[in-house]
This record gives structure tokens, C-alpha cells and sequence, in this order.
């Protein structure tokens, strides 16, 4: 019996190892270059784990050379979800221990992964979390420039003042970089025209609550920007932009000193904050996107010029009986092209009073209309209403009836406990029963 049971182990033991030599085989026969790549498309854990297939691939994760996406730990993400639900001083600082802890332990993994790889080039780079005191943020930055990463990705956390060090970038040239996105990143003077100037593949440039120069001035012999996003970057109040190739342009903030020199290409604009004079802009006329954000001002759409090139309208605003009404009539008005309306509705106290009738004084050509946030206030089917019957080639209405868009005018947890999705939906459907049925209605 015993002699039986030692031979069945041999036996399996030896079809383990003929499985293993006959994977092997398979992964040899792969064209050289071909299970770098394939691991490339991967997470970088999940690349990890491909060393235990064969001994061939112990360690051929270590020539990756994909996106690094460095955003915390899967148990970071669940402990600052508990800290934030703990009640009482002290179990919140218990669990604040333990959470820097862990963020150590991540660190230390980021560190030893990063001495691992192999490759001569990275296709990205995203370190996005609170780093805390104690990490050599410095190394990481020298890391991306000598991996000549095309995306970089940086945030270390709201409370940790970092500077973009632009003595790294010169010891050594960073012609690859493609995309670059700050969020509570210092960025010199010298900085910022060292990336015009020195970054000729550059298209992308992201900064959001950024220390940037009083004066930015966004221009180049070879600038190729083709997106270019500043939002709530304080210190900023003068923009100067002579940029040929550039086709987005995002600002979120207060009052700013813009001159727009040569923007032939621009077609998609963002606008929101507090104050916001886009209207003087002389590139509207051209632009074919546009998103607005207006729930903190609403007053100067007034001055609202023609919009003839709008193909598509994004606009948040809170829900406001007069207000809200009174600046999508004026951007309907102005936009003649216009086929598609996105209304994102910020519905802090909503109201079901008796509908009341409003009308529109002017025809236009819109064909889809999106409405995000509905939860079937009166003055939300009132507009409805109001732009059906002026939508004479109206061909969809959507209505998502999820709270998708943060209230910033009110205390989120209260809004939340009286947002009832399922009655949302019944009012929704009871619009429907007024829409005619020729118009697609999708109710999500």
C-alpha cells in the first residue's frame, strides 16, 4: 500500500513537471520581445505575478515598461474610508497610527519596485496619494526623467508643499514627455518655460490647485499643447496663450487677465469659479464644446455673445426657479448649431410645487438633450417642457435620475439621506407620459 502511494506521488509529480516543460515550451516559442510586451499591458501587480509560471518568466516583469499607477495601497484606500467614519477622537487617531504605518509599508514597496525594473522606458508614471513625512519624493521625480516616461502623474497630498525641481530635469534631456498632470505641485517660473521650451512632444498640461507664476505666459518656437487645464491655481492673474495646436482649454478660478494671442485650433473650452469673463473672449465664435460651470455665478450670461460654431452645451448649475431657466434660454438663444444640451442639475432643496408655464421666444436645432441630477422638482419638468416645445427637431431625451454632481452649496451627507432614486424614477416616467412618441426617452 505504501509502495502504491509513493508511486502515485511520483507519478503526479511527474506530470507537474512535463505540464511545466510543455508551458515552457509554449512561452519559448513566443518572438522575442512579445511576453514583455504582453506583460506591459497589465497592472503592474498582476505583471508581478506572472514569476510563478515558469522559470522563464520569473523575471521577465522586471522589463516592464507599461503605466506605472501608484494611487495607494488597496488597504489605504479602505482605512481612509474607516477613519472617516470613526466616531471619537481617539479611535480616529488609533486608526490614523495604523494607516501611516501602512502608507510606510506601501512606500518601502514603491522604493523596492522601482530599483526592480529593468527597462530603458516607461509609457507612464502615477504616484497619486498622500506620501507623509519621510519620503524621498525627489528620487521618484529622477526615476520618471531617466525612465523618459511620455505620462507623468503627480500628487503627494494637499498638505505636502513639493516643488516640480528643475535641476533634475536638466541633468538630462526629457524630450519624451507627452502628458503632465499636477495637482498641489509648486511650478516655478523657470519651470514652466523650461517644459514650453525643452518638452517639444508636450500636449497635454494639467495644473489643478498648483502654485504657478503670477504671470503665465503659454507659448513656445515649437509648442505642439494641445490641451492645457488650470483650475484653482489662486496666485494666477494674468494668462497669456499663443499656442497654434491648441484644441482644449480648462479654467476653474476667480477673476483673470487673459490675452489670447493666436488660438486658431481651439474648439473645446471649460469655464467655471466665482468670477468668470469668458464672454470678452474673442475665440467663442470658433469654439464647438463648451462647459460651463455656473453655480457660483450666473449674472454675467447677460452679456452673452454668439455662440455660432456650439455643437454641444455642458452646463452645471443649482436648481433655481429664475436663474437656472433664464441662462439656458440665453445659451439656446445664442447658440443656433447647437444639437446637443447637457444640464447637470445640482438639486440642494428641491421644491414640487405646481408647475408653472414658461416659453421660449426662439426656435432652435437641438436634437439631443441630457439631464443629469433629475429628481422631478417642478421647475425641472417646467423647463423640460419649455425646450420641447421650442425643439423642433428634438429626436432623444435622456434623464438620469442618479446623484452624480456633488452639491458644493450644501452639506453633502444631508442632500444624500433625501435622495430617493426609485421616486426619482416615478417622476421621471411620469414625465415621459408627456413627451410625444416619435422622441426616443431613456430613463436611467
Amino acid at each position: 500500500m505504501i509502495m502504491q502511494d509513493a508511486g502515485s506521488r511520483d507519478h503526479k509529480q511527474k506530470r507537474a513537471k512535463a505540464k511545466e516543460e510543455d508551458c515552457e515550451d509554449l512561452i519559448t516559442q513566443l518572438p522575442e520581445g512579445i511576453p514583455q510586451a504582453i506583460l506591459s499591458k497589465l497592472p503592474i501587480t498582476d505583471a508581478a505575478r506572472t514569476s510563478i509560471l515558469s522559470r522563464k518568466w520569473r523575471y521577465q516583469w522586471t522589463f516592464f515598461s507599461g503605466t506605472l499607477e501608484l494611487d495607494g495601497s488597496p488597504i489605504m484606500k479602505d482605512m481612509k474610508k474607516d477613519i472617516r467614519k470613526a466616531v471619537g477622537r481617539q479611535l480616529q487617531m488609533a486608526m490614523e497610527i495604523m494607516y501611516d504605518a501602512e502608507r510606510q509599508t506601501y512606500t518601502s514597496w514603491i522604493n523596492e519596485l522601482l530599483s526592480s525594473l529593468k527597462s530603458s522606458t516607461l509609457q507612464g508614471l502615477k504616484l497619486w496619494f498622500h506620501v507623509g513625512t519621510g519620503c524621498d519624493i525627489d528620487k521618484w521625480v529622477h526615476f520618471a526623467i531617466q525612465k523618459k516616461v511620455q505620462n507623468l502623474e503627480l500628487y503627494f497630498g494637499h498638505s505636502t508643499e513639493y516643488s516640480l525641481p528643475l535641476h533634475l530635469f536638466k541633468l538630462e534631456s526629457f524630450n519624451s514627455l507627452h502628458v503632465l498632470r499636477l495637482k498641489f505641485i509648486t511650478v516655478t517660473k523657470d519651470m514652466l518655460e523650461y517644459l514650453l521650451c525643452c518638452c517639444p512632444l508636450l500636449e497635454t498640461l494639467s495644473l489643478v490647485s498648483s502654485g504657478v507664476p503670477k504671470t503665465m505666459k503659454v507659448s513656445g518656437p515649437s509648442l505642439k499643447l494641445k490641451c492645457l487645464e488650470l483650475a484653482r491655481c489662486w496666485e494666477l492673474t494674468k494668462l497669456e496663450i499663443f499656442a497654434e495646436n491648441l484644441v482644449s482649454f480648462k479654467y476653474y478660478g476667480s477673476y483673470l487677465d487673459t490675452e489670447f494671442k493666436s488660438v486658431p485650433s481651439l474648439v473645446e473650452a471649460t469655464f467655471g469659479g466665482s468670477f468668470v469673463q469668458f464672454i470678452r473672449e474673442s475665440f467663442l465664435p470658433q469654439i464647438k464644446v463648451l462647459k460651463l460651470d455656473i453655480t457660483q455665478n450666473i449674472y454675467w450670461l447677460s452679456q452673452l455673445p454668439k455662440l455660432k460654431s456650439l455643437e454641444h452645451l455642458e452646463l452645471t448649475a443649482c436648481v433655481n426657479d429664475g436663474l437656472t431657466h433664464g441662462a439656458c434660454l440665453l445659451l439656446l438663444k445664442a447658440s443656433p448649431s447647437m444639437w446637443r444640451f447637457t444640464l447637470k442639475m445640482l438639486n440642494i432643496k428641491p421644491t414640487f410645487r405646481r408647475e408653472r408655464r414658461i416659453t421660449m421666444a426662439c426656435q432652435h436645432s437641438l436634437k439631443e438633450l441630457e439631464f443629469v441630477g433629475f429628481c422631478g422638482a417642478a421647475c425641472e419638468v417646467e423647463l423640460v417642457m419649455c425646450i420641447l416645445e421650442s425643439a423642433v427637431e428634438l429626436q432623444k431625451i435622456t434623464i438620469d435620475t442618479r446623484l452624480q454632481t456633488k452639491p458644493k452649496l450644501g452639506p453633502l451627507g444631508e442632500h444624500c439621506k433625501t435622495w430617493d432614486l426609485e421616486e426619482n424614477r416615478k417622476r421621471a416616467r411620469g414625465l415621459q407620459e408627456k413627451i410625444p412618441p416619435w422622441i426616443e426617452f431613456v430613463c436611467i
